[in-house]
């Protein structure tokens, strides 16, 4: 088990459209400089319907998302974008009529097991920060501004937050280093494809020590490629053939190494299921090849 423990690598996005059942667009990402605190609060309730003297049903709600961030600093240039105020020559200008844009927050936070969590929260507007300003004492009292934001669910698609932790089994350092570059990562609706599968299909005097090499376009989920979705059999009888799986760090080729010789002279049939899925979570549409053993 671990905790989260730090944080970091804060940034906001400017949402320029929504479109019901459209695909939202952001400006590029901004970092804001100085993280000290993000906290998320969902505002979820759960409530229990009674019936027949007992509980009947339950039902959960999420209610509006409030955000409070905590900076070393939030200089004019960030205020005047996140608060809808306009800035010239140098001086921060606030009006009546100012409103502020729709935003996304991304950041970071450190696991107490060294791993990082990231986070974007995909709609929400921000509100004036209180200013608090004290005189110098005998000693140093930091005077960092705390600014509040409501969040709220995406009418495109109905989401309102994204995870990934770089301890799951589906994480890829690519991941991370593309997090920050858009809120909706790279909106992949497309399905993997299978490249080449070696033996090539209908493949004959195979030789009964060979292994079976699929090779796809894209990286898949790690946790589809498992022995379910992968496999090697005899044709005829339907006997699975033992062995075992592995997929090189890409995640694009997984390989089926049989335990001892496959039966000589046999027609076998590599199977890939469409339980394989991409890390958008695309399902692959299954395949079946042959070949037959020397």
């Amino acid at each position: 088990m671990s905790v989260l423990i730090g944080l970091n690598s804060l940034y906001y996005a400017i949402l320029t459209s929504d479109p019901v059942g459209g695909t939202p667009t952001y400006d590029a990402p901004v970092r804001i400089a100085g993280a000290i605190k993000a906290g998320v609060n969902p505002n979820a309730s759960l409530e229990t319907l009674f019936a027949d003297d007992g509980p009947s049903e339950t039902a959960s709600t999420i209610g509006q998302i409030s955000v409070e961030l905590n900076v070393s600093d939030l200089d004019l240039d960030t205020q005047a974008v996140l608060l809808g105020h306009t800035k010239s020559g140098g001086i921060l200008i606030r009006k009546g009529g100012d409103v502020p844009p729709w935003v996304a927050l991304g950041f970071k936070t450190l696991k107490s097991n060294g791993k990082y969590r990231y986070t974007w929260l995909a709609k929400g507007k921000f509100a004036i920060p209180e200013q608090n300003n004290e005189t110098k004492g005998d000693t140093v009292t930091f005077q960092t501004p705390t600014i509040q934001g409501s969040f709220v669910k995406r009418d495109s698609d109905d989401e309102w937050e994204r995870h990934i932790d770089e301890d799951d089994t589906d994480y890829l350092p690519a991941l991370g280093t593309a997090w920050f570059t858009s809120p909706i990562g790279s909106n992949d609706t497309t399905p993997p494809t299978l490249s080449s599968v070696v033996p090539a299909d209908a493949a004959a005097g195979v030789a009964v020590g060979s292994t079976v090499v699929w090779t796809f376009n894209e990286a898949l989920a790690l946790s589809t490629i498992n022995s379910n979705n992968f496999m090697v059999m005899e044709e005829v009888s339907g006997t699975k053939v033992p062995g075992a799986l592995t997929v090189n760090a890409g995640r694009t080729i997984v390989t089926f190494t049989p335990t001892g010789n496959m039966d000589a002279a046999t027609l076998h049939i590599a199977i890939v299921g469409s339980g394989v899925k991409d890390l958008s979570g695309n399902a692959y549409a299954g395949s079946v090849s042959t070949f037959t053993t020397a």
